[in-house]
């Protein structure tokens, strides 16, 4: 249980931070939200200034300034005047108390929409007749991973789901997908990944979700199959065979007929015969519900003598299928008992003629629905209509700005009492959903008035105004996840449907598709943000100057997952490159800088500095014109990379040290959203690389250490992942710590799995494959290396490829491929040429001189001892004293070998020639 605070009309619950006056929320930052809690968890205490910025913007320094925006935000929010406040008080100079008496209230906490565990939300749901069905279920899923309740609309399959569920162990892990809510079935391998935070980023996303439950012994529900039926097989077969641990419950209308399935087939609820009296009919379970169900609706019923004729006639005539019989009780509010059943017989009139056993029981359901909408007043059956365009959950706020009737409130307590529509309190502020039967029938009902597009407009610009009002919070890395936005994501899908479909309104979409690009952004919902923006795109780009900021937007949104993609990368640097041309017609310096951003780091990925370099230059020049003074720090950041890779650290860590001192105090979030990453974060990593290159091995590593721990304190995974992957595993690694690397590489390998970063898989590939090189397993380490650089070339990241060869080649000339190591290193060496890559350019040289060491040829010592004055020659340029002395130590090594080696020549044989005075002495300045 959780306190909720109450006060005077207001009232917010520091999970769901929502302000709520008189249950209707108030918009507010999530600043300003973080004051309001502070202040009301020390009720009538002063806290000054400095207090509640460390509270609010801990370790970041803010002006005073901020702190009073967002309290004159709060306190406008609040309607305190300075003058006379009501709530909260400010003492001139010193700080702020809140002054207002307060109640707290506790309420139950849900904390995710998706992963269920049932028993802990609310109690085991109540069900009639189907105790055994529930321990058979229980069985089957013990004997077998996929069992399917199939059984027609409405027959109550999802509620013995929901037993099972409650009759699992109590440390059961249960995930329950709502099928009901998406249309297309391709969508659900997205879902579920996006359930279980599993952002992939591959064409395998089921193999994804596989890695992701590899140990974890889950039972995955997966509610209402039946339209989505070939699809869903497809998943659970798949999804089963690459797992060992899932189980899977699914409901359905028809079974999947998927490999290994068994089928539990849900009957109707027994009826009791018709002669049967109010004591033996209480015992069959159609009566149990209907009664149950009629005591909820008027506060109290018993079954009597008198009534049990008649409730027995409707519980046949419905066929004991469950949601019929609760529509049926649910009308008792209006009519009674006789009257009812003689209003089912008029409205089931075609349900009496022929065979009713012959009949589809979707038939027998819509004749139910027929009825009930039916006896509903003109306004309600119009606002029934309105209301299915909604999917899932929606709240009373939406449903006013999607119905015509200004008497919203009226009409949706009719429908919730009428029990057309359900009503749900997960937290203080009221949920509501329309069956998915009743959504469907509504859906045609309000098809064949032709109001269809009249609605779906309103609902749409409902969605754009929400979005839009909260892209800022929704983009922001720190703010607690929305539910309120969580539950818009099948409501936008079919907005998007039909806005793009043949009846729907194109521009509409593109405008909706650019206000969801935040939501697509924080659901990682990324098939469905390409799918969307490339329909925006398509209806744009024939139409020039019609919306070009739009097509700006779609054109950066198009390019942005592209950028961690293996698959065909070059389509988001196109994408890129079009934003930009659009961002200079249009003048928007915000996007022009993101785009430049975009293709810097594509040219660094693929290792172009040169060409990162002049794109470092123009960022600067722009971010001078940029109303966030911190673009310009940012320009400074990337061109501190830039140096790096060049082969510049000194200058590149003068640069980076500059830019963190000037970057503190700017918050982060907004740059993590712009630019990806952290800026701290990979300002940090270059510099921990740039101070073991320059000899400062002991700095380097914890440079690493610190941003590691910040990175995971700020919960920003994508950084921490990115640090793990260019700064800590490399640089354990070139300090011989294998431990270390190979915890770092663990923690690599964790994240990427849970975030689906296919580039950065591949670089831990790679990090072992140097360890499996140490531990002399040359082929292991040839071939895995070799895979994983091929994942890297095609996704277009060569940036690490030279260092990576560099291992290849030491793994080749183990097995005694000399030459075709040699080759390996001599095209590393062509490709540092011409893109003016040379961070490790010492290290490929003494690589070489190694490998050319093992050919023993006449020519070995003489191609080792250029490549090793190239190394050293090289690194003595670049002030590279980390390069430099492995380059010395292996040189000592190498004279060191050759005296033993001539002091141990046998007697009988003849002393090798001396050496040239040129192999023989060292290098200038060598040790």
């Amino acid at each position: 249980m959780e306190d909720a605070f109450h006060f005077g009309s207001f009232s917010i619950a520091p999970a769901r931070r929502s302000l709520l006056r008189n249950g209707s929320v108030i918009p507010l930052g999530s600043r300003a939200i973080d004051i309001l809690l502070f202040l009301l968890s020390h009720p009538g205490e002063l806290k000054t200034n400095a207090e509640i910025v460390r509270q609010v913007w801990p370790d970041t320094f803010v002006e005073e300034a901020n702190l009073r925006v967002h309290l004159s935000a709060l306190r406008k929010a609040l309607g305190d005047t300075q003058r006379e406040p009501q709530f909260i008080a400010n003492v001139p100079g010193r700080g702020y108390r809140f002054i207002a008496p307060i109640e707290r209230r506790g309420r139950a906490v849900v904390s995710s929409p998706s992963l269920l565990r049932l028993r802990a939300e609310r109690p085991p749901p109540r069900i009639f007749g189907r105790e055994r069905v529930v321990a058979t279920i229980l069985d089957q899923l013990g004997r077998g991973r996929l069992v399917t309740v199939a059984g027609p609309g409405g027959i109550g399959k999802s509620t013995v789901a929901r037993a099972v569920v409650s009759n699992l162990t109590s440390d059961s892990e249960v995930l329950w997908i709502d099928l009901s809510e998406f249309a297309n079935g391709d969508l659900i391998p997205t879902v579920v990944a996006s359930a279980l935070g599993v952002l992939s980023r591959t064409d395998d996303i089921i193999r994804d979700i596989a890695l992701a439950l590899q140990s974890r012994a889950l039972l995955l529900v997966m509610d209402s199959c039946e339209h989505v039926v070939v699809s869903a097989a497809e998943f659970v077969e798949n999804l089963l065979a690459d797992t060992a641990n899932l189980r899977i419950l699914a409901t359905s209308r028809e079974p999947l007929r998927a490999e290994g399935e068994r089928v539990h087939r849900l009957l109707p609820l027994d009826v009791p015969p018709p002669e049967a009296a109010a004591e033996k009919a209480l015992t069959w379970p159609a009566v149990q519900l209907f009664v149950d169900r009629a005591d909820a609706c008027l506060g109290g019923y018993e079954l009597t003598d008198d009534d049990a004729p008649y409730v027995v006639e409707i519980c046949t005539r419905l066929d004991g299928i469950a949601l019929a019989i609760e529509l049926a009780a649910g009308r008792l509010e209006a009519i009674g008992v006789h009257a009812l059943s003689r209003s089912l017989t008029n409205g089931f009139k075609v349900l009496t003629r022929g065979r009713r056993t012959a009949l589809p029981r979707h038939q027998t359901l819509r004749a139910t629905l027929d009825w009930s909408y039916l006896l509903l007043l003109p306004q309600e059956q119009q606002a029934l209509r309105e209301l299915s365009v909604f999917r899932g959950r929606f709240t009373l706020e939406a449903a006013i700005a999607v119905l015509s009737n200004p008497e919203a409130d009226e009409l949706i307590a009719a429908l919730v009492a009428k029990s057309l529509l359900v009503a749900e309190t997960p937290f203080e502020t009221p949920l509501y959903r329309l069956l998915d039967t009743t959504r469907l029938y509504a859906s045609e009902r309000l098809l064949e008035s032709g109001d269809t597009r009249t609605v779906m407009t309103r609902f749409a610009l409902y969605l754009i105004g929400l979005l839009e009002i909260a892209e800022e919070d929704l983009y922001s890395t720190s703010i607690d996840w929305p539910q309120d936005f969580v539950q818009q994501a099948p409501g936008l899908r079919a907005a998007l449907d039909w806005a793009f479909g043949a009846a729907g309104d194109d521009l509409l979409g593109v405008r909706l598709t650019v206000a969801a690009l935040p939501l697509f952004f924080r659901l990682s919902l990324l098939d469905e943000c390409l799918s969307a923006v490339t329909l925006a795109i398509n209806y744009l780009d024939p139409r020039p100057d019609l919306d070009e900021r739009s097509r700006m937007k779609l054109y950066a949104a198009l390019g942005w997952p592209q950028m961690r993609s293996t698959d065909a990368p070059e389509h988001g640097i196109a994408a890129w490159t079009t934003a930009l041309a659009i961002a200079e017609k249009l003048g928007d310096v915000d996007h022009q800088l993101r785009a430049i951003w975009a293709l810097w780091v594509d040219a660094i990925n693929r290792a172009e500095p040169r060409s990162g370099l002049s794109l470092t230059e123009r960022f600067a020049v722009l971010a001078a014109d940029s109303s966030d003074p911190a673009d310009a720090i940012v320009g400074k950041r990337m061109r501190g990379a830039t140096l790096h890779w060049l082969g510049r650290h000194d200058e590149a860590r003068d640069q980076l040290q500059k830019m963190l001192a000037e970057y503190e105090g700017v918050p982060r979030s907004r740059h993590s959203v712009r630019f990806q990453f952290d800026q701290r974060v990979t300002a940090r990593i270059i510099l921990a690389r740039c101070l073991w290159v320059l000899g400062d091995e002991d700095s380097a590593l914890r440079e690493v250490e610190e941003t590691v721990r910040y990175a995971t304190d700020i919960r920003h995974y994508l950084s921490l992942t990115n640090v793990l992957a260019e700064a800590a595993c490399p640089l354990a690694l070139l300090a011989g710590r294998d431990d270390l690397a190979t915890e770092y590489i663990r923690l690599l390998r964790e994240h990427t799995m849970a975030l689906s970063l296919d580039v950065w898989n591949a670089y831990a590939d790679c990090f072992e494959a140097e360890l499996l090189l140490r531990a002399g397993c040359y082929g292991d380490c040839a071939r895995q290396i070799r895979r994983s650089m091929d994942v890297l070339r095609q996704a277009g990241f060569t940036l690490f490829l030279t260092i990576f060869q560099v291992v290849e080649a030491q793994a080749l000339s183990g097995l005694g491929l000399h030459d075709e190591a040699l080759q390996i290193i001599d095209a590393a060496l062509q490709h540092c040429a011409s893109s003016g890559e040379r961070w490790c350019l010492p290290e490929l040289h003494r690589v070489g001189g190694l490998i050319a060491l093992e050919k023993q040829t006449s020519d070995a010592s003489s191609l080792s001892l250029t490549h090793f004055q190239a190394a050293l020659e090289a690194a003595r340029q670049d002030s590279a004293v980390g390069w430099e002395r492995r380059v010395e130590r292996d040189m000592v090594f190498r004279r060191l070998s050759s005296a033993v080696s001539r002091a141990e020549a046998p007697n009988d044989h003849p002393a090798c020639p001396p050496s040239s005075p040129k192999d023989d002495a060292p290098p200038a300045g060598a040790t």
